[in-house]
C-alpha cells in the first residue's frame, strides 16, 4: 500500500439521543481505477477499531465500506441513497442482520482528492438503531 494521501474523517452518531462524534487524520492510500475511487487507512484507539484497515470504495450512487483485521470479524456495509442493503455484523455473540439505509451521498473527489461525505441510519429489526454522517477529506501528499 502506498501512502500517498492524508485523510480526515469525522464521523457523527446519533443514537439514543446521544451525539458521539469521532475524528481521525492520518495517511494513507487513495487511488481512482475502474471508475471507482478508493480510500484505504489504517484505524486506531481513536475509532474504537485499532488493528483495523478500512477501505472504502466510491463509485457513482454509492460506496462500500469494509474493515478488516483487528479483534474483530470482517465488516462490509454498502451505502446507497435510496436503498436499504442488508449488512451480516459478526459478534462475540454471534451474527446479526442489520438493514443499511442509505440517506445521502455527496461525492466530490477527483484524480487527486477532495472530499466525500454521506449518511445512514442501521437497523436491526425494525428497531432504529443509529444515524450516522461521515466526511471525508482527501488531501494528495508529494
Amino acid at each position: 500500500m502506498t501512502e500517498n494521501a492524508l485523510i480526515t474523517l469525522e464521523s457523527t452518531i446519533l443514537a439514543d439521543n446521544d451525539i458521539d462524534t469521532v475524528s481521525l487524520t492520518t495517511v494513507g492510500s487513495y487511488y481512482y481505477k475502474n471508475k471507482k475511487h478508493y480510500i484505504i487507512y489504517k484505524e486506531s484507539e481513536t475509532t474504537g477499531f485499532a488493528g483495523c484497515t478500512t477501505t472504502i470504495k466510491v463509485w457513482d450512487g454509492g460506496i462500500s465500506m469494509t474493515r478488516r483485521g483487528g479483534d474483530i470479524p470482517d465488516t462490509n456495509l454498502i451505502i446507497e441513497p435510496g436503498s436499504i442493503n442488508l449488512c451480516s455484523y459478526q459478534t462475540v455473540a454471534g451474527s446479526l442482520m442489520l438493514d443499511i439505509n442509505g440517506i445521502e451521498l455527496d461525492n466530490k473527489l477527483t484524480d487527486r482528492g477532495g472530499s466525500l461525505s454521506f449518511g445512514y441510519s442501521i437497523s436491526a429489526s425494525g428497531m432504529l438503531i443509529s444515524e450516522n454522517k461521515v466526511n471525508i477529506t482527501v488531501k494528495e501528499i508529494n
